[in-house]
């Protein structure tokens, strides 16, 4: 397991950002947020079929991407709010798929899905857009639909500073702790329509008001 952990790390095509909502914090009784690598094998395109293990937690968030354009360098953590803008080569519209080890997920508390390796299961990102107006990415309408019906709405405005914010103290946490933050990865900030289950072979689309943009996977049957 412990070999796995670390192939993962190096292969990481993304990484998500857990508890990044104050009231969801509480309830698992964190006293920060916590992060995750989610390797290249489990980041899908939009319109993606997922099945197998996929399938076993069919949890679905909404979220925000956001694509480094670069390395990150210790520099980069006191940079003011433009430069950090720049970090971005964009912004993507993103389904997360936690995933667990265990019975169901978070049934041990807060530190159980930290040491579950960040609840890490899946992540389908859509089409790149420019990250130009924060004020309204953080406003922006979220929401998730199975079919045509909606089922949850929200937005970034639900997360702790809004979108940005909690990038800084992943970034931070992240280097400090001697992880390589590459150009390529996309950083999910957290849910903005919180975790609801989904179905079965029905399509599952999120809009992105901000982003003009949309992103859809479906749950399958089979192996």
């Amino acid at each position: 397991m412990r070999d796995e952990a670390f192939k993962s790390i190096a292969a990481a095509r993304a990484w998500k950002l857990g508890a990044t909502i104050a009231i969801v914090r509480k309830g698992l009784g964190l006293s920060r947020a916590f992060f995750g690598p989610i390797p290249a094998s489990c980041v899908f395109e939009d319109g993606a079929e997922l099945r197998g293990f996929h399938t076993r937690l069919r949890g679905v968030e909404s979220e925000y991407g956001f694509e480094l354009a670069r390395d990150v360098q210790p520099d980069d953590l006191e940079c003011d709010d433009d430069d950090f803008r720049g970090l971005f080569a964009c912004v993507r519209p993103a389904i997360e798929i936690p995933g667990t080890r265990y019975r169901s997920l978070g049934q041990y508390g807060g530190l159980a899905l930290v040491a579950d390796f960040g609840a890490v299961g899946g992540l389908v990102i859509g089409p790149a857009r420019p990250v130009v107006d924060v004020v309204r990415i953080n406003k922006g309408a979220v929401r998730l639909f199975f079919s045509q019906r909606q089922v949850a709405a929200g937005s970034a405005e639900g997360i702790e500073g809004g979108a940005m914010a909690p990038l800084r103290v992943f970034l931070r946490q992240a280097t400090q702790a001697g992880y390589a933050l590459r150009a390529g990865q996309t950083i999910v900030t957290g849910s903005c329509t919180g975790y609801v289950q989904a179905p079965l072979n029905e399509p599952i689309r999120v809009t992105f008001d901000a982003l003009d943009a949309s992103v859809s996977m479906t749950f399958v049957d089979g192996k």
